[in-house]
C-alpha cells in the first residue's frame, strides 16, 4: 500500500529500483533525473499523474510543486487538451513543416495574447522545445540587425538552453565544459539579483546602480559594444529572462526592464523576453515582462504552451523583425515545425486558461502561496528571502541571515527531506541553496496549506541536523 502526501515513504521502492535496473544497463550518463531530487539512486519511478499529483510505480502519492519544469500548467494529464490531440489525431497528425487547419489556428491564438505595443502586431514562428525557440530568436535578430551588428548581450545567472547559441548565452561553466559553442562575442552582465548584488549595493538605495554599469558600457569602445565616435554598435541581440528561474526564482527590481528597454531603443538592440519557464500565465499575467511595463521585440515560449502534452515552442515578435527574411523562404525550416499535433495542444491550452480564468488564479493562489513561504520565513531563520510573482515563487536558504552565507547542504537535505515526505521541490540558482515553486495553476489551497507544513517540518529536521 503506498503512502499520501505527507507521509513518509521508502525512496525509491522496490519497483522503482527494479525498473531503474535497466536505465542504468541501458541508457547513457549525463541524463538529468541521475541528479534530481536526491540523484540516481533514490528517485523513484513515476507510473501515472492527474491535477497536481504523481505516483510513482509503488503506488506512492506525490505533490508536483515543480510543475515538471513548469511545464504542466492544467495539471498533469489535462483531460480537455488529450481530448482535442486524441481527436486531431484521428484526422492527420504530421505533415512536415505545411499548412494546417490546427497551425493557422495556433498563430492567430498566441499571437492574440502578444502584450503592449505587440498587441495587433505580433507574428509567430513555431519551433521544437525551449532550446530551439532561443536558437531561433537569436537568428531572427541577427537577420534583422545590420551588420557589424553580430554580439549578444545576456545576463550571469541565466538559463537559454543547451544548444548552441543559447548554450553561449548562457553563462554557467558547468554546462558550457568541454561543449562547443558557435558564437565568442558574447557579453555578460550581472542580472538584479538584489538578495546577493554583484556590486555590493542595497536595494532600493542603489538606484538601480547596476543599469548605470550597464549604460556606462556603450560610453566608450573599450567595453567591446559600441563607438560613441563613429557611433558603431556590435550589439544585434539582448536576451534576459524576466525572472531567472534556473537561478532560483531570482526577480528584477519593476522600474529595471524600462532602463533595458532606453538603452535597446536607443542603440538599435534586439530585445529577447525568454519567457520559456516563467510565462505562459504563470505570474497572473500572460507574460511576465507584462508586470514591469515594457514590451520586448521578441518572446520565447515552450514549456506551458502546449500544457506538458507536447514539446512545442514559438518565437512570437513584432512583425517587422519577424519578416526580416520574408523574402528568402525556407530560411527557417524543420521537420516538426507547426505539428498539427502540437499546434492543438497549445490551441486548447490557451483556450483553456481562458475559459478556466487560470490567470486570475495563478495570481490568487501565488500570493496565497507567498505568504504561506514569508510565515515559514518568520518561523525558520534558514529562510533569507521570499520573493516571486504569482505562481512562480523561490526561497533562499542561508546559515545567517547578515552574512548571508548560502546553506547548500541544508538546502539539498530538505529537497531530498521532502521527497520521502511526498513533495517534489525544485533546487536550483547560483549557490545550491535556493528553491522553486512552479505547481500546476490547478493547485488548491489546501495543497498548498500541505506543501507549507512539510516545508516546514524539513526546516525544523535541518535546523535541527545541521
Amino acid at each position: 500500500m503506498g503512502k499520501k502526501c505527507g507521509e513518509l515513504r521508502q525512496v525509491p521502492g522496490p519497483k522503482s529500483a527494479g525498473i531503474k535496473k535497466d536505465l542504468f544497463e541501458y541508457e547513457g550518463g549525463g541524463t538529468y533525473w541521475r541528479a534530481t531530487f536526491d540523484g540516481e539512486e533514490r528517485i523513484p519511478v513515476f507510473e501515472r499523474q492527474s491535477g497536481v499529483r504523481q505516483w510513482d510505480v509503488d503506488g506512492n502519492e506525490y505533490i508536483d510543486t515543480y510543475g515538471p519544469f513548469a511545464a504542466s500548467c492544467l495539471g498533469h494529464t489535462p483531460q480537455a487538451v488529450i481530448d482535442e490531440v486524441y481527436k486531431q489525431s484521428k484526422k492527420m497528425m504530421h505533415v512536415a513543416d505545411m499548412p494546417t487547419i490546427p497551425r493557422a489556428e495556433f498563430v492567430k491564438e498566441l499571437a492574440g495574447i502578444a502584450p503592449g505595443e505587440m498587441k495587433g502586431n505580433a507574428v509567430v514562428h513555431s519551433e521544437v522545445g525551449g532550446s530551439a525557440a532561443v536558437e531561433l530568436a537569436l537568428q531572427v535578430a541577427e537577420y534583422y540587425t545590420p551588420d557589424p551588428q553580430h554580439g549578444i548581450i545576456s545576463f550571469y545567472g541565466a538559463y537559454h538552453g543547451r544548444m548552441s547559441a543559447g548554450l553561449s548565452a548562457t553563462p554557467c561553466a558547468y554546462y558550457r565544459e568541454k561543449v562547443p559553442t558557435i558564437k565568442n562575442d558574447i557579453t555578460r552582465i550581472p542580472f538584479p539579483y538584489c538578495y546577493r548584488c554583484a556590486y555590493g549595493k542595497e536595494y532600493p538605495s542603489c538606484d538601480l546602480y547596476c543599469l548605470e554599469a550597464f549604460r556606462e558600457m556603450f560610453r566608450s569602445p573599450e567595453y567591446g559594444l559600441y563607438d560613441p565616435r563613429t557611433k558603431t554598435n556590435l550589439v544585434s541581440t539582448l536576451i534576459v529572462e524576466p525572472a531567472q528561474f534556473h537561478g532560483g526564482g531570482v526577480y528584477a527590481p519593476m522600474e529595471y526592464f524600462k532602463g533595458i528597454r532606453e538603452i535597446c531603443d536607443e542603440y538599435g538592440i534586439v530585445f529577447v523576453a525568454d519567457e520559456i519557464a516563467i510565462g505562459m500565465g504563470r505570474t497572473g499575467k500572460w507574460w511576465c515582462i507584462e508586470h514591469y511595463g515594457v514590451t520586448p521585440d521578441l518572446i520565447t515560449t515552450s514549456k506551458a504552451l502546449s500544457g506538458g502534452v507536447w514539446p512545442l515552442s514559438a518565437v512570437l515578435g513584432k512583425r517587422e523583425i519577424m519578416e526580416a527574411w520574408a523574402g528568402h523562404p525556407d530560411k527557417h525550416m524543420g521537420t516538426w515545425h507547426g505539428s498539427a499535433i502540437g499546434c492543438k495542444a497549445a490551441t486548447t491550452t490557451i483556450r483553456e486558461i481562458k475559459k478556466q480564468n487560470l490567470l486570475e488564479a495563478a495570481a490568487k493562489k501565488g500570493a496565497y502561496f507567498k505568504e504561506n513561504l514569508q510565515q515559514l520565513q518568520k518561523e525558520h531563520t534558514l529562510i533569507g528571502s521570499v520573493e516571486g510573482i504569482g505562481l512562480g515563487l523561490g526561497i533562499e536558504l542561508v546559515k545567517d541571515r547578515k552574512t548571508k552565507e548560502p546553506a547548500a547542504q541544508e538546502t539539498e537535505y530538505i529537497v531530498k527531506r521532502a521527497l520521502e515526505y511526498g513533495v517534489l521541490i525544485n533546487l536550483s540558482s547560483y549557490y545550491g541553496n535556493r528553491m522553486t515553486f512552479m505547481p500546476p495553476y490547478v493547485i488548491t489551497e489546501a495543497d498548498i496549506d500541505l506543501v507549507t507544513e512539510v516545508l516546514g517540518r524539513c526546516l525544523a529536521e535541518a535546523e535541527a541536523k545541521f
